[in-house]
């Protein structure tokens, strides 16, 4: 899991879709002081961050990459506003997935006597996973915190 932090202005912001829970971009364009540009693909950010990513908004970007997707999970803006927000749906699936997987394979152990392959695939894949995305939202919220707000 990496965090990158782009600092610049927002040029471009093209919707893929929205629900309640996260907007998904097909792009979004950041382009930094010394004329450099950002282009950043199939990005996910919760209304809360999806919010404040107008054309011209400047600041502070930060930008998380998990396992299989990327998102944009906070910004600060030079005008003094902020917003963090990280999707959970992902960890939550995760957790969801260890939990079933290891209840599975508990009871077919208990009951059948025998060892339940796939359960034990589930338990431990979706264990590996929570423990990523976790990881992934609380390195980025601590990196959100150290930076503090901008002057």
């Amino acid at each position: 899991m990496t965090i990158e932090v782009i600092d610049g202005t927002l040029e471009a912001a093209t919707t893929r879709s929205s629900n309640a829970k996260v907007s998904i971009y097909d792009a979004i364009v950041v382009r930094s002081a010394d004329g450099s540009e950002r282009r950043l693909q199939k990005i996910a950010a919760a209304p809360a961050v999806a919010a404040m990513l107008l054309p011209g908004t400047q600041g502070r970007f930060y930008v998380y990459s998990a396992i299989d997707h990327k998102g944009l999970v906070a910004v600060r803006s030079t005008d003094g506003r902020s917003a963090y927000a990280m999707p959970s749906g992902n960890e939550r699936i995760m957790l969801m997935a260890a939990i079933v997987g290891a209840a599975w394979f508990v009871v077919v152990l208990a009951t059948r006597g025998n060892i339940a392959w796939l359960s034990l695939v589930l338990g431990v894949a979706g264990g590996f996973g929570y423990f990523f995305y976790r990881s992934a939202r609380l390195e980025s919220r601590a990196r959100y915190d150290a930076d503090g707000p901008r002057a």
